[in-house]
């Protein structure tokens, strides 16, 4: 059996204490970091009806900072149905074990659009995923870009030791968000665009507007579609307010303007 060092063993303790919170998904990125390297990941839930729930990425890709969402949001619209192994993996009758982890090559993805969308454009190279078979249906993934190589033998053998923790501390994450911790309830679109206009980071109008979409949970394409802007130009806003503010991703984000809302 795979024996795991202090530090990832302290990973993984600071993730179970923050499941239900705000922490929870860059704890979850960080440790599967120290069990497996991994440069990016995601997670999801099968709801009741069978749709996929995104629930969060983590980790920045080199040269495109906001892959792990985009592509995992995608996957969660478009793609996932696609997907023969997670479509075998949540069917199939498994035993008694309840969590799997499975490895998956980009080149052994045969549908090209998802394969095109979710590995190629960012050269993803491989990744790992946990499917955890009970109820509720989860599932997450950990992801290494070319530049980082596969995964070692060693790696994947310290996800799979890991892997049952790692999934009750995710279901423990779902339930307390879901219906053990309330829900955090943002104020109009247009309040929250201006706390940021009038919090000192120097944004112009349309990038505290696009930040408060962001904010409100509405992802860049829906927020093109509401403003009537290209999603290239979407991108070009949140960059450059991300760059004002001080932050790499939507969790950075929320964190700010919860810091912005409590003295304001």
């Amino acid at each position: 059996m795979c024996e795991l060092d202090h530090a990832t063993i302290g990973a993984l303790s600071d993730l179970v204490l923050s499941a239900g919170g705000p922490a929870f998904p860059s704890r979850f990125q960080l440790s599967l970091q120290h069990l497996t390297g991994n440069d990016l990941c995601s997670a999801f839930q099968v709801a009741h009806d069978g749709k996929l729930r995104y629930l969060f990425s983590g980790g920045t890709h080199p040269n495109i900072p906001d892959f792990a969402e985009t592509a995992s949001l995608d996957y969660a619209q478009r793609y996932w149905q696609r997907d023969r192994i997670t479509r075998r993996m949540l069917a199939a009758e498994l035993g008694r074990s309840t969590v799997h982890v499975v490895r998956q090559a980009w080149n052994g993805v045969t549908d090209p659009e998802y394969r095109r969308a979710c590995y190629e454009r960012a050269q993803v190279l491989e990744r790992l995923t946990v499917y955890s078979v009970g109820v509720p249906r989860l599932f997450a993934s950990a992801y290494r870009a070319r530049q980082s190589g596969p995964f070692t033998e060693e790696q994947v053998s310290r996800l799979e030791a890991a892997s049952p923790l790692l999934m009750a501390a995710l279901a423990k994450h779902v339930s307390l968000a879901d219906g053990g911790m309330p829900a955090r309830l943002h104020p109009p679109l247009k309040d929250v665009a201006r706390q940021l206009l009038e919090a000192g980071f120097s944004l112009s109008r349309r990038e505290a507007e696009i930040s408060a979409g962001l904010l409100v949970g509405r992802t860049q394409k829906e927020i093109s579609q509401e403003v009537g802007l290209a999603l290239s130009s979407i991108v070009t806003y949140r960059q450059r307010a991300y760059h004002k503010l001080g932050v790499t991703d939507r969790r950075g984000l929320q964190a700010l303007y919860e810091e912005i809302a409590r003295v304001s």
